[in-house]
């Protein structure tokens, strides 16, 4: 941990889908499964989570995620004031992004796109920082930036090295950089880059995150994103709860001892 005093862990709320990608999802039982399993994110020792919006989308954030997402951060928010929310969409747009977690009362926006082009399975996604800072800025938020460099659900365009992309994030205005290879060693690789920098702006693991990696993580990086592999093995019928408790626990314990030592 070179850029922070605690670690940033960030744990991550999947929606499912809605919307026109799933017209029969009532907006109230999305409202009680946002909220049933952020609390147990920060009732087992997370500061931080961020709500992230899956639905699929080939150009700018459809009306209804804008609004659907404003509105969760405002109800997350009233509950929880003194615990910190963020945001992603699927949609690679900055100006939505901004003016949602704006409206919305977030702390923390993720970017997946930010600098670059990325080849998607949507397609060819060019890089929407530039936008998304503007935005801030008309907006006069306080809303904090976290960008993704080299997205690893797509292929960078050929011949940019993730040096050269990481500076493109922080020169447009990143707080912070989300480095995740497509495995371990590449994230290393990845976070070894970056560490030579010297950008004095947190860098975080994005993915793929779990007990058994955390201290390694955790010496190379400012924190980390984690949220697949603290999930129930299994559904609770009838339950709206996706996350397990005891594994966050253990997970947050983990980091305790890593701050400690």
């Amino acid at each position: 941990m070179k850029n922070v005093e605690k670690p940033i862990i960030m744990g991550a709320v999947h929606l499912p889908y809605y919307g026109r990608n799933n017209p029969a999802q009532s907006i109230s039982q999305l409202e009680e499964y946002v909220m049933t399993n952020v609390k147990v994110h920060y009732e087992n020792g997370f500061d931080m989570v961020y709500i992230q919006d899956e639905n699929l989308n080939t150009r700018e954030a459809y009306p209804e995620t804008i609004a659907l997402m404003a509105a969760l951060g405002k109800m997350v928010k009233n509950e929880f004031p003194d615990k910190e929310l963020g945001m992603v969409l699927q949609a690679v747009d900055g100006v939505a992004t901004m003016a949602a977690a704006t409206m919305g009362g977030y702390d923390f926006a993720r970017i997946k796109v930010f600098a670059g082009t990325i080849y998607k399975a949507e397609g060819i996604r060019q890089g929407v920082g530039i936008d998304a800072v503007n935005m801030r800025t008309q907006l006069n938020s306080k809303v904090k930036i976290f960008a993704d460099v080299h997205d690893r659900e797509g292929i960078p365009m050929p011949n940019v090295p993730i040096g050269m992309a990481t500076d493109w994030s922080s020169h447009i205005g990143a707080d912070g950089i989300i480095l995740t290879g497509h495995d371990h060693k590449e994230t290393l690789e990845y976070l070894a880059a970056a560490d030579e920098m010297d950008l004095g702006k947190p860098i975080i693991v994005g993915g793929s995150v779990n007990e058994e990696n955390i201290y390694e993580i955790l010496e190379h990086s400012d924190g980390a994103v984690v949220s697949s592999s603290l999930m129930l093995d299994e559904d609770i019928p009838g339950s709206l709860l996706h996350w397990d408790a005891e594994k966050i626990k253990r997970f947050m314990d983990k980091v305790d001892q890593c701050i400690k030592q």
